[in-house]
């Protein structure tokens, strides 16, 4: 059992668990479940990072205002750790961010700057940076670690999450697939992987309509991953595999693990579930695949869990129909209920 002195200590050392392998042609798939993290999310990591290291060298002092533009994970998780360091902290958010994280942001006790309205699916991130940097240009008592700019992003996975997924499997990990965001993660696993295992397959995953590893700019619904552009802390020369994943395929995947393994994940790790399990035939039974998870679908309880949400967005093959008997249905109205209604 972790003894943290405060909760940023008990960040890391996240748990792997193995999906069915009568499901994976006898493949062995492992998730890194990084939702475990007390912010619920991959991103943990990298907020508490930055910080320190900007405290180490004099750009982060007592007294400022921490800003950062996010899809949500990095901002719950530099609103928790400014909460413990005492620094106030605002998040730069579109207004497509799940209200489950909004919530989670100001539970914190941190403020948020939404965008203007944009349409569903366009990726903002652009806007978000440029907004950033002239408030941080204009207000010279904030600082902002910038994630998609900051080396400490990549350096802090390759310390930690890549160093932890080799304890666990050292030279017998076949493959990795990690969904690309801002891209540290990606860049930071692979490289330390690589480094101890040059056989290793690096396999990098964004959303149908991200160009990070190139192709044409599209809108598209999965959150906290892919973008317009490609990140100036990404390093491609240790990534083997680049693909593309669409958002229906992702919300199928998470959605079929939480009904047949009991394990609630976001999209963007339905996209790197997806991606293995529609490219199996790369590997052979006994094959050790692990693919990060990079937080939990309870955020996404609202949007790709929510039948409602699925049916607005095109997405209405994915409703399910209740498998409760006829018999029971009929004895819960007449006792006066309603069944998944309110």
């Amino acid at each position: 059992m972790k003894l943290g002195k405060n909760i940023l200590q008990t960040i890391g050392n996240t748990p792997v668990v193995m999906l069915d392998s009568r499901h994976t042609k006898g493949i062995n798939i492992f998730l890194k479940m990084e939702n475990v993290n007390p912010g619920g999310s991959i991103k943990d990591r990298i907020a508490v990072a930055m910080l320190e290291s900007a405290e180490a060298q004099g750009e982060l002092r007592s007294g400022m205002v921490v800003i950062e533009p996010s899809s949500g994970n990095t901002a719950i998780g530099l609103a928790m750790a400014c909460a413990v360091k005492g620094y106030q902290f605002i998040a730069v958010l579109n207004r497509m961010v799940p209200p489950a994280k909004c919530d989670k942001i100001r539970a914190f006790g941190a403020e948020i700057i939404f965008l203007p309205e944009f349409e569903a699916g366009t990726n903002t991130a652009k806007q978000l940076i440029s907004l950033t940097k002239e408030i941080v240009k204009a207000y010279p008592n904030a600082f902002s670690p910038m994630q998609f700019e900051n080396q400490v992003n990549p350096n802090e996975h390759y310390h930690s999450t890549g160093r932890e997924l080799y304890e666990t499997f050292g030279d017998n990990l076949t493959a990795c697939f990690v969904t690309a965001g801002s891209c540290g993660t990606l860049t930071g696993i692979s490289r330390y992987l690589k480094e101890k295992n040059p056989q290793v397959r690096i396999y990098g995953v964004e959303p149908v309509g991200s160009a990070i590893f190139g192709g044409e700019p599209g809108k598209y619904l999965v959150q906290g991953a892919g973008l317009t552009f490609t990140p100036s802390i990404l390093d491609r020369s240790n990534i083997d595999i680049t693909l593309k994943i669409a958002d229906i395929d992702a919300f199928r995947i998470a959605r079929k693990l939480a009904r047949n393994e009991g394990i609630l994940i976001g999209g963007t790790g339905g996209c790197a579930v997806s991606a293995v399990l529609s490219h199996l035939d790369d590997f052979k039974p006994g094959d050790n695949i692990v693919v990060v998870i990079p937080d939990s679908g309870e955020r996404y309880i609202d949007t790709m869990y929510n039948d409602t949400w699925l049916s607005e967005n095109n997405f209405s093959e994915l409703i399910e129909e209740s498998t409760i008997e006829v018999n029971l249905k009929e004895i819960i109205t007449r006792m006066g209920c309603t069944l998944n209604e309110f």
